[in-house]
């Protein structure tokens, strides 16, 4: 059984992957608009752990790099995200070179009275400064080649962690990231290929992940919405009625708490997981009453 603290880190991977791809896209649009600063790509690259693409690269060594249990494919995503880590290094050179030096080479360069010595170093500077240019362009389009092949990857993890716990609220709660990614048939498609009814098994999955945590009305929201899915889903009806009702009992509405408990009682429902929740569900029905009847007595 996969313990809840790695389960915390893959989604935490996860997350940092989703930072360096929206990151790296930002960087590429500066740099299209003539905008990109160092200052910028030192928040998407750096070698001192401030950067989302280092830590990126620290979680999948920590994770993959001497780990037995890890599959051929995190390792591989290891190694893509140590290559696309260099390719950004030697960007991030490039930029500070071009933002640093290039600015004081223009100023010497129009000063009077400069040597023959001092003329054939500019001469140097004003090669490397092209050539710095050029290697600018060339690492900027290689690393938006590797971050295509990365997020490719990253649909791998996904689904090879389907089964964490916490994945099904964090890809609901970033389906707006995802689809950016991905685009809304791809992300619906990366949810046919995990799940049996592709988005309808992720809200339920999402909306019990948030009953166990006691969010009840969270947990009715999304059961609510897998209703309108597939309105014959008497699974999701019990769990719709039994998290409004425990919502309801918390915010003081004791009468209609009990309406929705004797409600989701009558369901035809069954399995482990909703007989589980029936015990709970008797246990209210047999208290509520006795607490309005103490209520109206005060």
């Amino acid at each position: 059984m996969v313990s809840l603290n790695l389960e915390k880190k893959q989604i935490d991977l996860i997350n940092e992957s989703l930072c360096v791809y929206a990151t790296c896209n930002e960087c590429m649009e500066l740099h299209r608009t003539g905008n990109l600063g160092f200052s910028r790509v030192d928040g998407f690259v750096d070698d001192r752990g401030r950067s989302c693409l280092y830590r990126l690269k620290q979680m999948c060594h920590d994770l993959f790099r001497n780990a037995d249990e890890a599959g051929y494919k995190e390792k591989f995503y290891d190694i893509t995200v140590g290559y696309i880590f260099h390719e950004a290094m030697k960007l991030r050179e490039n930029l500070y070179q071009l933002e640093y030096y290039k600015p004081q080479y223009a100023q010497l360069n129009n000063t009077d009275g400069l040597t023959a010595s001092e003329k054939k170093i500019l001469h140097e500077f004003d090669v490397h400064i092209n050539k710095a240019e050029k290697r600018l362009n060339d690492e900027l389009k290689q690393v938006k080649i590797i971050l295509r092949e990365l997020v490719a990857q990253l649909k791998d993890l996904i689904k090879l962690y389907r089964n964490n716990y916490l994945l099904p609220r964090f890809l609901l709660d970033n389906e707006k990231s995802f689809t950016r990614i991905y685009g809304a048939r791809g992300y619906r498609e990366l949810l046919g290929e995990m799940y049996e009814k592709g988005k309808a098994t992720l809200l339920s999955r999402a909306a019990l992940s948030y009953l166990e945590s006691q969010y009840y009305e969270m947990a009715a929201h999304l059961f609510r919405k897998v209703m309108t899915l597939d309105t014959h889903d008497e699974r999701a009806r019990f769990f719709f009625l039994y998290s409004s009702a425990f919502n309801l009992y918390f915010k003081n509405r004791l009468s209609r708490a009990l309406g929705y408990a004797n409600r989701a009682a009558s369901t035809a429902a069954a399995g482990d997981d909703v007989e589980r929740y029936r015990l709970e569900l008797e246990n209210l029905i047999s208290e509520l009453p006795k607490e309005m009847s103490r209520r109206r007595k005060r």
